[in-house]
């Protein structure tokens, strides 16, 4: 497996980018606050590797129909994939699904904490993240490749998974406080 790191923040501002690196250190891409047309405000995150293009992936905006099951747009220089949460799942634990280019796709978080994407039901990518030192780390198999598509979704999706616990601990506090 590879292993890459970045540093999180609690609030990113869109002059920021967080740098990538892999396990020597070298870094091999930025992450950085982006814009999709229909998507959320401050819900957009763009990864572009230092040896491939930019991907963005952001939150579908959302009404009263569709407030608790969320709709991610990923966008690309030639195309558009869209993930939602799963139904059901969601509301106990974070869970996407969708398929991007004939593979199905699952984003889910385990008992750990941890999330694993898995495609096509084999796991390819596991991000752990360190709530003293904010060090985010992402192990992947040998076979995704830092300029790939699979690659960015795996770093941006940890982007949508803080929305998501932010968004779940308010809804929490409003049902059980």
């Amino acid at each position: 497996m590879k292993q890459y790191q970045f540093n999180d923040v609690v609030y990113m501002k869109k002059q920021n980018a967080i740098q990538v690196e892999n396990s020597e250190k070298e870094s091999v891409g930025s992450i950085k606050k982006a814009d999709i047309s229909g998507c959320e405000k401050r819900s957009v995150v763009s990864f572009t590797a230092h040896k491939g293009s930019k991907i963005k992936i952001g939150i579908k905006k959302r009404n009263i129909m569709n407030l608790l099951v969320a709709t991610y747009i990923i966008k690309t220089e030639e195309k558009t994939y869209f993930l939602k949460d799963k139904p059901g799942n969601s509301l106990l634990y974070f869970c996407v699904v969708g398929n991007i280019d004939g593979q199905e796709i699952r984003i889910e978080e385990n008992w750990n904490s941890d999330i694993e994407v898995k495609i096509d039901h084999i796991q390819i990518a596991t991000i752990k993240t360190d709530e003293f030192t904010y060090k985010t780390t992402i192990l992947t198999e040998d076979s995704i490749f830092e300029s790939s598509l699979l690659f960015a979704v795996t770093i941006l999706m940890y982007f949508m998974y803080k929305i998501y616990k932010n968004e779940s601990e308010f809804i929490e506090g409003i049902l059980f406080d």
